[in-house]
Formats: C-alpha cells, structure tokens, sequence
C-alpha cells in the first residue's frame, strides 16, 4: 500500500475514536431538532392554557392602557410601575419561558446523552487563523446551510402567505361575534400557523438530523495509518508487545519445566548456567525427548527439584549448551545427540544394576 493511499480516510470510525471524541465533546447534534422540540412542546402548551394566556395579556395590557400615568410623579414611582410590569408579565409567561428551557435541555439530552468537557473552553490559536476561517465560508456546511435556510425562508414565507390569507376571512367575521370570544379566536388562529409552521421545521429537522449524521461520520473517517496509529496507541509499541510476548512465553516454559523435572530421566547441566531434562519411553518413544529445559535461576531450580526427586544429574559443558540453544520442549533430541545421550543412558541404567544389586545384598 502507497503512502497516499494510507492517508486516504476511507474506513468508518472505531469505537475508541468516537468515545474519544465525545470526551472532547464532539458529537453529532441537530439545531434543527431542538427547534422542532421547542416548537411542538409550545404548541402543546397552547392547547393547555393557550387561551388563559391571551386573556391574562389583554387584562394587562388593558391596565397598561387606562393607568393614569401622571400620578407616577418620580422615578421610584416609575420604577415601582416597571415593577409591575415585569412582574406581570412573569406571571403570564413563566410556564412558557420554563417550558422552552427544560425542552431545550432535554432535547440535548436526547441526541447526545450526557456530556461533560472542558475541551471546547481550551484556547486555540487555529480559530484565529483567517485562512481557516475563509476556508469555513466555502465549506459543504455553510453551503449545506445556505440552502436549508433559503428553502426554509421559502416554505414559512408560503405558510405566512396561505395563514395571512386565512386570516382575512377570520377578522372579517370578528365583527359578528362579541369580544369576549376574540382570545379564543386568536388562539385557534395562532395553533393553526403553529401547525403549519410544525410541519416545516418536522421536514427541515429530519434533513438536517440526517445531514449531520453524515457529516460527523465523514469527519470522524480514519485513513489506514490512524488505524494503525490507534492500535499502537491502545495496545503498545509493537517492540514492546513483542518482548512482553517473550517473557509471557518464558513464563510458561518455566511452570511447564518446572513441573516436568520430577518425571525425568536425567538432568544435564553446564553446571551452573543451563540445564535440559530428557525422558525416554521404549514403548511410545524412538529417541529421548527433551521434557524441560532452563537457564540461570530457572536452572537451579530444575537442579533442586531433581535432587529432591532422586533425578540423576550429569554435568556436561559442551552438550548442555548444544542441546540449550537448539532444542524445543516435548521434542525428541537429533541424530547428532544419540552417542553422548546413549553413553548417559547406558551409565544410568549400569547405576540401576548396582543399586539392584547392593540391595539384594
């Protein structure tokens, strides 16, 4: 694979990229889903106390219309005016101003789950650079944008113009009916454009959910050489993997060598710094088999397990380091090996004799 190639970001995330960029707080989010929630959560509290609403606005605004506003007379006086004022309008729409905030909340909560990164506050010096910046405005995200935005200016400018139109008949027939019934009338109108509004923020939420979805895993790609990079990164240097490889190797050759001393025929030693053990079966082997075999510390455990086993030790320079550095565990010795190793088994099986002999003595 070329150099080229291995920059080339054609493979989809791994999971560990996209936790580590959640971490960093950047994650997939659609402004225009948070609008469809405020909208629809709005549009439902109309129906709930939508028409108390507008009354509790008429009454205030009737109050505002007949205060008497010569009697204010100073600045406390206008102020505690202002007072009211504010307080008024709080009373009126608080349900509404508390609604939007917790919705807003919650539908961030929905797309991204809970976040919590100091990441985006840390200074960065590339957002000061103006080729960057210039390379933003002819980005697919601003001429996305610029098309979402023209196509939705269109679409609320056609509902403004059909609910407008709607609207004439409605104040029309408003000279025949009392005013008392005004508020709901305006309620039903404004739930009507909420509707219709509804319906294109719905069309525009889905695009933009299904945009930035995209375009987040487009910039989340990871070329050949990230992949590598992020296995390196998780699992260690391939060098250092490599030698814990070994030592997790070594380990187990010395618990099997261990292990297999006691069972052994004869221990061959250099004397100090190696030791291979070997077994022969007559009926299942054709040669001697190396059962075990160690080095350093290792070797002088083999040795102690094979004094405390009664396992004949013979010291042997030469052949202890030409069968060390080219034999394996569980691997029947060479031809080469025979004459020496024979020479081994005749002298333990000469020590048997006498053995045999002393005792029967």
């Amino acid at each position: 694979m070329s150099e080229e190639q291995s920059q080339e970001r054609t493979e989809k995330p791994t999971p560990f990229k996209l936790k580590e960029a959640r971490d960093r707080g950047q994650v997939s989010k659609s402004t225009e889903l948070n609008s469809l929630f405020a909208l629809s959560s709005v549009l439902f509290l109309s129906y709930l106390v939508g028409e108390q609403i507008v009354n509790s606005q008429l009454l205030l605004s009737k109050k505002l219309l007949t205060y008497d506003f010569h009697t204010i007379g100073s600045t406390s006086g206008a102020l505690l005016l202002f007072e009211q004022i504010k307080d008024g309008l709080i009373n009126i729409y608080w349900p509404l101003i508390f609604l939007i905030i917790f919705i807003s909340i919650v539908s961030n909560l929905v797309q991204t789950g809970p976040i919590l990164s100091f990441f985006p506050l840390k200074p960065d010096t590339q957002r000061l650079n103006p080729i960057k910046g210039f390379k933003k405005i002819f980005s697919k995200r601003m001429i996305y944008e610029f098309i979402k935005t023209t196509i939705k200016l269109i679409l609320f400018a056609t509902v403004a113009y059909i609910t407008i139109d709607e609207l004439l008949i409605v104040l029309l027939n408003l000279i025949d009916i009392q005013p008392e019934s005004y508020p709901l009338k305006l309620v039903t109108f404004a739930q009507s454009l909420g509707i219709k509004m509804l319906l294109v923020v719905l069309l525009a939420a889905l695009v933009d959910f299904a945009y930035t979805r995209w375009e987040f895993i487009q910039q989340m790609q990871m070329s050949h050489k990230d992949i590598k990079d992020e296995v390196k990164k998780r699992e260690g240097d391939p060098l250092i993997r490599s030698k814990r490889r070994e030592l997790q190797k070594e380990a187990v050759e010395k618990s099997k060598s261990l292990s297999n001393v006691p069972d052994a025929d004869v221990l061959i030693t250099n004397p100090t710094h190696l030791a291979i053990a070997l077994k022969f079966n007559q009926q299942e082997m054709t040669s001697p088999h190396v059962t075990a075999k160690g080095s350093g510390e290792l070797a002088q455990q083999m040795k102690i397990l094979a004094r405390k086993h009664k396992v004949a030790i013979v010291e042997n320079k030469p052949l202890a380091r030409s069968m060390y550095n080219r034999t394996r565990i569980n691997s029947a010795i060479s031809e080469e090996w025979y004459q020496p190793i024979a020479k081994i088994y005749a002298w333990l099986a000469s020590n048997r004799n006498e053995n045999k002999q002393s005792g029967s003595n």
